[in-house]
């Protein structure tokens, strides 16, 4: 007798560590919010973050890889601490103590919040803390743990499968094959970057069409999936693996030079998911997908925050998609999606700044990689028109089988009045002699 394995434990521990993600994130920054909790910040904070340290050090993770989301965050970091140590307080009756430093060799008097400094150093502290747990989740384990954790929480179909193919395909997550990965994804990517700015965009529409034809020559596996979501995986699958290619790509790796330049390839497949899919949230699925595994890579400043940043671009097209789709065929209304969408792309760091509850000087900081974003996301607008006419069969085919289908809701629900017709007019006309009679 052959005895299946039983998976239940590993579940267990994967749902698990999903849970203490969210279980340390909201400790972390609910804690000091409220009025009631605040006195207990700084015992709380602390430990969490030591706590995490001592879980990475006994699964025998360097120092190095500890410490290393310090230099990643040293401008937001400096940023926070200028912003409360030099700035006057928000307040005028706030309290603050107020330290005035005399400037050696320089007859200048300048006023230190010593108390913003101190809710400077707290928000460095939740930071890292959200941080070193994501790290926790991510390197302990298997290495597929959130992915294992988010398919046991019961998510929509078309995530939990694409997100298991794309994985497969991809042949993990792990580190190791990390650099192989990037090493041939630099390579395509920047070679389908050479061929758009020579005006081809036909290296990149052949990108997406094998990756595409590659998701959809796996086995369909659950033969009970529907033949449509069927379809809707092998979509999402192989525009998550462009999506994945396109990551890598870095025009001046280490400077901070046109944040956001990813858009101009991205966002078109966002779309192209959207349109693609029989479902309703073919681009938030793709979105979703690449923001995990980014995650399981490391990548990205803010741990499992990040994945709001692939997340959001992909809910803002499928929104606003249909929209755009009724619109006549021109780049300019895919610009404004795309500038919908790099607005939508920047609420890692927004959503970063409302968890900590910060003054309103710091929203400056996601401020400043907006225009650039912004841009990027209208100059994609031109890219995606070209891909959808590339695209322009598929489109149409998934379009009809839309139709078919609100015409097929359309006829039943045309069956159900009719079959209740007839008691309709009696209650019509007895209200209305009832009327009469008043």
């Amino acid at each position: 007798m052959t005895r299946v394995p039983d998976h239940s434990s590993g579940t267990t521990f994967s749902v698990l560590k999903v849970l203490y993600l969210l279980a340390v994130t909201g400790g972390t920054f609910m804690v000091p919010a409220f009025a009631a909790t605040q006195f207990v910040r700084w015992l709380l904070v602390p430990a969490l973050l030591a706590l995490q340290v001592v879980i990475l050090l006994a699964c025998r993770i360097p120092i190095t890889e500890i410490v290393r989301p310090v230099g990643r965050l040293k401008w937001l970091f400096l940023f926070l601490i200028g912003c409360y140590l030099l700035l006057p307080t928000e307040s005028p009756g706030a309290g603050d103590l107020i330290l005035r430093w005399h400037v050696p060799l320089v007859d200048w008097l300048i006023p230190l919040n010593l108390t913003g400094l101190e809710r400077a150093a707290l928000m460095c502290l939740q930071i890292l803390t959200l941080l070193l747990a994501s790290m926790v989740v991510r390197v302990t384990g298997s290495g597929s743990d959130l992915a294992d954790g988010l398919r046991a929480l019961r998510l929509p179909d078309l995530f939990v499968y694409s997100l298991d193919h794309t994985l497969e395909l991809l042949g993990g997550t792990k580190k190791s094959g990390r650099g192989r990965a990037e090493a041939a994804g630099q390579g395509g990517t920047l070679s389908t970057v050479k061929r758009l700015l020579r005006g081809d965009i036909g290296g990149f529409v052949q990108t997406i069409r094998t990756n595409i034809e590659r998701a959809r020559e796996r086995p369909e596996g659950d033969r009970r999936l529907d033949p449509q979501l069927i379809h809707d995986i092998g979509i999402v699958t192989g525009i998550a693996l462009c999506m994945a290619s396109v990551k890598v790509l870095k025009l001046l790796p280490g400077l901070p030079f046109a944040p956001g330049h990813k858009a101009l390839l991205l966002f078109p497949l966002y779309v192209l998911a959207s349109r693609l899919t029989h479902s309703r949230w073919g681009g938030t699925a793709a979105g979703s997908i690449m923001g995990v595994i980014g995650f399981l890579q490391g990548d990205g400043r803010f741990g499992a925050l990040e994945i709001f940043k692939h997340v959001a671009p992909g809910l803002v097209i499928d929104l606003a998609g249909p929209l755009v789709g009724r619109l006549p065929a021109w780049c300019l209304g895919y610009c404004f999606l795309g500038l919908a969408a790099a607005a939508g792309r920047i609420t890692t760091e927004l959503m970063l700044v409302l968890l900590l509850g910060a003054r309103a000087e710091v929203y400056l900081f996601p401020a400043a990689v907006l225009i650039p974003n912004l841009l990027a996301g209208f100059l994609s607008g031109f890219v995606t028109i070209f891909v959808l006419r590339a695209f322009a069969g598929s489109d149409a085919e998934v379009d009809k089988d839309r139709g078919a289908q609100i015409g097929n809701k359309a006829d039943e629900t045309t069956e159900m009045l009719s079959q209740q017709f007839p008691a309709e007019p009696a209650k019509s006309a007895a209200s209305a002699y009832s009327i009469r009679q008043k």
